[in-house]
Order: C-alpha cells, then sequence, then structure tokens
C-alpha cells in the first residue's frame, strides 16, 4: 500500500484492524509512505481551502478565467472564496503555464529528498525550461556526431 503519513493511524491502521479481525490477514505486507504535497506556503493542499493545483492544469496549461470559474463553482465559503481568488489571481495573473510531464516529474523527484513537498508552479516552469536546455544539447549534439558514432 502506499500513502500520506497523515492518515497512517486513521486509514491504514484501521484496514489492518478490520482485517485482521473479519479475515485472519493482512489486508498488505509493505506499506509505503510517500511525502506530503503542500502548496508553495507550506499549508497542506486541501479543497476546502481551494489551495489545491490540478496536475492536469500543470502539464496543459489552464488560464486565469478558468482557474477562478472553478472556484466560483466549488463549495467553498465566500470567504475562503475571496481568499482563493486573490492568491490564485496574485500567483497566476496569466494564469498556469504548459508545463508538460517531464517538467513536473523532474519538480515532484527534486523535491523527494524532503518529508513534504511545498508545490511551487514556478519551480515547475524552472525545470521546463532546464528540460527544454537538456532536449536541445541532445539534438545538437546527435546532429554533430560522426555517423555510426
Amino acid at each position: 500500500m502506499e500513502t500520506g503519513h497523515d492518515i497512517l493511524f486513521f486509514w491504514v491502521a484501521r484496514m489492518v484492524m478490520m482485517s485482521l479481525e473479519l479475515t485472519d490477514q493482512l489486508p498488505f505486507k509493505t506499506v509505503f509512505l510517500h511525502p506530503m504535497v503542500k502548496d508553495e506556503n507550506g499549508a497542506k493542499m486541501s479543497k476546502s481551502k481551494g489551495n489545491v493545483i490540478d496536475p492536469l492544469e500543470v502539464l496543459d496549461s489552464c488560464d486565469l478565467d478558468t482557474l477562478l470559474k472553478k472556484l466560483y463553482e466549488s463549495n467553498l465559503p465566500q470567504s475562503e472564496v475571496a481568499k482563493a481568488v486573490q492568491d490564485k489571481t496574485t500567483k497566476f495573473p496569466d494564469g498556469i503555464p504548459e508545463c508538460g510531464t517531464d517538467a513536473l516529474r523532474f519538480t515532484l523527484l527534486s523535491y523527494m529528498v524532503q518529508s513534504s513537498i511545498n508545490l511551487d508552479v514556478a519551480r515547475v516552469v524552472g525545470y521546463r525550461e532546464f528540460c527544454n536546455k537538456l532536449w536541445n544539447i541532445v539534438k545538437f549534439a546527435l546532429k554533430n556526431f560522426p555517423e555510426g558514432f
């Protein structure tokens, strides 16, 4: 099983106890813990706070109007909507730029040495530019290698 440490007691322990009680078997042999994904300020991402970043929006891009529309259509209290709108408008005045899968994966891997991931879209954009530089270097090098290299 793979999970975050925040639900270890509430969910994983309950599953183990119920499985042992009902079947006399463990539901899984190993539990892999992954870092918690938080926003760039260190607050846990939560739909009830409106600070969740959809990975698909990072991969394919998302304009500011779409980000705000999701907030207005959510079930957040109006006070939280106002805070989230202000936050999204400040962070993403032009929306979230398209970053692609490789940049998002590279960013998440760079965070893996930490116990939590304070996901910052600006960092994903930086890694997108880094991946693009690597790609251009490889294309240039492959064109200039001798035949049969």
